[in-house]
């Protein structure tokens, strides 16, 4: 099975000689879970926006759908992959299910997925208090609002949890204070959305903080939260991209329909 992850865009998260190193270590970590085994998975450099800009709020989401879209359609078009998997917040996933015609998921919408087949109430862990609201309005879209707990947002951005995995190897990271930092302010997000909104499961959504993933869970089993269950994005989005391979589905061209649809409804 050859699968090919699609980034939201390029910038720090890039580098020419360590490529994209978030998520080739996102991926390393599956590999030694056992979870790539039988999947070949490449990685997409990334649409570059031109600019460095900040802030991850609804205006940049709205600019990299169109850098994703126009790769889903090469990698499509291309015939040399079974599935595409689409990381971060992008609004373009629904058109990508439109032009495409190998299954294509989304790292947000297969969490989700996930933590309503595992549990009743889950929350999010975003990095932003603008990325927590694209959370929540895409609960909304994808049907699962009745089910997210709460979106909780920390005081670390994407931006400087990126620059700490660049610049820290990850045997080394647990000396850092800057890494303690993270993972105490991920933890404690974690804590709240147990204690105050009752969640039975938490996701960690903003890629670079998947990568905070093993000392959380070990944080958390340590203060006795073991029950809880602890989602990674890209990690669902691969399980549900080898899920639609495995039984040979593809995302229902009427559900997602161009105007060449041949059984079209009388009604929606």
């Amino acid at each position: 099975m050859r699968l090919i992850t699609i980034p939201p865009y390029k910038a720090l998260n890039y580098s020419p000689e360590r490529g994209r190193f978030v998520e080739l270590e996102l991926l390393e970590s599956m590999r030694r879970k056992g979870q790539l085994e039988g999947v070949e998975m490449d990685v997409d450099d990334g649409h570059d926006l031109g600019h460095r800009k900040e802030e991850r709020d609804e205006e940049f989401a709205a600019q990299i759908a169109l850098g994703v879209l126009s790769r889903v359609r090469e990698y499509c078009d291309s015939g040399k992959y079974d599935a595409i998997v689409c990381i971060g917040s992008i609004l373009g996933f629904t058109p990508s299910r439109q032009v495409s015609k190998i299954p294509v998921v989304s790292a947000v919408h297969s969490a989700y997925h996930v933590a309503s087949l595992v549990g009743e109430r889950f929350s999010v862990i975003e990095a932003t208090d603008p990325q927590a609201l694209i959370a929540r309005h895409f609960a909304q879209l994808y049907g699962f609002d009745h089910k997210l707990a709460s979106v909780r947002s920390m005081s670390h951005s994407s931006t400087s949890m990126t620059k700490l995995i660049r610049d820290y190897r990850k045997e080394e990271r647990s000396k850092a204070s800057e890494f303690k930092s993270v993972v105490d302010d991920i933890v404690g997000s974690c804590i709240k959305a147990i204690e105050e909104d009752r969640a039975d499961s938490i996701i960690l959504s903003c890629t670079p903080i998947q990568c905070f993933e093993d000392p959380v869970r070990q944080r958390l089993n340590d203060l006795g939260y073991e029950e809880i269950q602890l989602i990674s994005q890209y990690s669902a989005a691969v399980e549900m991209a080898k899920v639609m391979v495995n039984l040979k589905l593809v995302q229902a061209p009427v559900a997602y329909p161009s105007v060449s649809l041949k059984a079209r409804p009388k009604f929606r």
